[in-house]
């Protein structure tokens, strides 16, 4: 009689550790996608809000152009534009460096 209780408790043992078992199986896989996908989420989210700054950035430029007459100048100017009836100049400058070998 002793036996089979002893026998019916290390059943009911192996159950639980069955089941503890399976359900660690199940649930420890979705841990760690859960943990790479926050991982993920937290990259984006620094991708966003340095994209939003750039926006910011490039909507205050915008605001320049539409407003700035001077930057507009300054922008066209150094992208090589005139106005109509100015003479360009462009000055050469030479390089007279020579490179030196290495000596042996």
């Amino acid at each position: 009689m002793n036996f089979w209780v002893l026998l019916y408790r290390f059943a009911w043992i192996v159950v639980i550790v069955s089941v503890v078992i399976g359900i660690v199986c199940v649930f420890l896989p979705k841990c760690h996608s859960f943990q790479e996908l926050q991982k993920r989420k937290l990259t984006l989210e620094e991708s966003n809000a340095r994209l939003d700054a750039r926006v910011r950035e490039m909507e205050k430029r915008q605001e320049r152009f539409r407003n700035d007459s001077e930057f507009v100048e300054r922008i066209a100017r150094e992208q090589g534009m005139v106005k109509p009836g100015e003479t360009v100049y462009k000055f050469m400058t030479t390089n007279n460096t020579t490179s030196r070998g290495r000596e042996r």
